[in-house]
Order: structure tokens, then C-alpha cells, then sequence
């Protein structure tokens, strides 16, 4: 924990952050969004789903994007996409114990709707870790990776950047935080060969975080 001692307030992502991406939720909200921009839009599934990548590259997400160019409510948008079946995903016992063992204020910081981010992490059992959660509603739907977003979760939960650490799995939502300061985790998954392992913004990196709680933070002392 050397290198992480000054850290006092732990910024989460939720999604294939808090679970691993190869538990498969995230590309089942993706088909959701993909069916749901077919039926408003009229469009083949295709288009859909070229549309939905390129307003997410652009925009952060897919629903800010469906609601600049097309007035979209995001209130329908998020009820229907993240309404995904959550009972296979697994409960980690490393994540469970060593969330515990971070010293300081533990915070999610997530794109997703608090209907799903409090439905998710009561599954894995790991939501009494954390003293706040910001999510799309508390951003006025503008997500990460604008600038704007960050600071107002810096003021609203009173935190000083170069005592907090962000963790992620998009590399280009750390850019940000870096920005303003923080120490930075990226979670690169099995995605070993990607051109963002070398960005300056990310400071360390894991497979998943699993496996940094166990590298970093390491077993309880007896």
C-alpha cells in the first residue's frame, strides 16, 4: 500500500469494475440499448448498434446521445435497458473482505442508473462498503468523461483530488481525474495489448479489481 498511503477517498466505477466484465451484464444492457434505438428510431438493428458505439465514443454514453440528437426521455431509456437479469453474477470473496481494508471514504461514480447500481451491488453484497453514490441522476445525465461531472462529485462529497484514487475500466474516463489530480487504477481486463496500457493518465493497472486488492492491499494480518 507504499504507493497509495496518501489516498484517502477510493472512487469506484460500477460497472465491469465492481464485477468483472466476463460476467457478460454489460453487453446485455448493450443489446437493450441496441433493441431500444431499433424501435424508436426505425432503423435496423445494424444501424442500431453503429449508432449506439458511435454516440457512446462521442457523447460518453449512448442515452446522452439519444438525447441531444433525438430528445429521448432518460428516464424511459435507463428503466428499460438495465431492466437485465443480475442472478447469475457472482459474489467475490476477495472484493467482499479486502473493500474493507481501504482506509478512508469509498465512493461509486457510475454512468448507470441508482435503481441498478443499488440492485447490483446489494448482489454482490459489497454495497454496505460504501458512504456515497453518484450516478447518471445525480449528474443531470451528463457522464463521465466530462469535466463538469468530476467536480461536482469532488464538491458535493468534499474531497481533495490528490488524496483520491479512481478506479475504471474505460481508460478514457481516467483522463479527468487524472487531470485533476487523482491516482489512477485502470482495469484493462484480458485486453493486453491495447494502446492505452501507455497513456500518461493511467498511473497503475490490473486485470480486474480482484486481483489489484490482492496485490496491493494483500491478506489480512493474523
Amino acid at each position: 500500500m507504499d504507493r497509495f498511503r496518501h489516498i484517502n477517498t477510493w472512487v469506484f466505477d460500477l460497472d465491469n469494475t465492481l464485477y468483472d466484465a466476463e460476467t457478460g451484464v454489460f453487453a446485455r444492457v448493450g443489446d437493450r440499448m441496441t433493441n431500444f434505438i431499433v424501435e424508436i428510431l426505425k432503423i435496423s438493428p445494424e444501424e442500431a448498434n453503429a449508432l449506439r458505439k458511435e454516440y457512446w465514443k462521442k457523447y460518453g454514453t449512448s442515452m446522452r446521445g439519444l438525447m441531444v440528437e433525438h430528445k429521448i426521455d432518460p428516464y424511459h431509456f435507463l428503466d428499460r435497458v438495465h431492466d437485465v437479469d443480475i442472478t447469475d453474477v457472482p459474489q467475490c470473496p476477495i472484493t467482499k473482505e479486502y473493500l474493507d481494508r481501504l482506509p478512508g471514504k469509498k465512493i461509486i461514480f457510475t454512468n448507470a442508473p441508482r435503481p441498478f447500481a443499488t440492485r447490483m451491488t446489494k448482489h454482490l453484497g459489497i454495497d454496505h462498503h460504501f458512504d456515497h453514490v453518484f450516478t447518471i441522476e445525480d449528474a443531470d445525465f451528463l457522464p463521465k468523461p466530462n469535466v463538469d461531472t468530476y467536480h461536482t462529485v469532488i464538491k458535493k462529497f468534499n474531497f481533495e483530488p490528490k488524496h483520491a484514487c479512481m478506479f475504471e475500466d474505460t481508460a478514457v474516463n481516467l483522463k479527468p481525474a487524472s487531470d485533476l489530480g487523482m491516482t489512477t487504477v485502470w482495469f484493462h481486463g484480458k485486453n493486453q495489448s491495447s494502446e492505452e496500457h501507455h497513456h500518461p493518465h493511467i498511473h497503475h493497472k490490473a486485470g480486474k479489481l480482484a486481483d489489484w486488492l490482492q496485490h496491493t492491499v494483500g491478506p489480512r494480518r493474523k
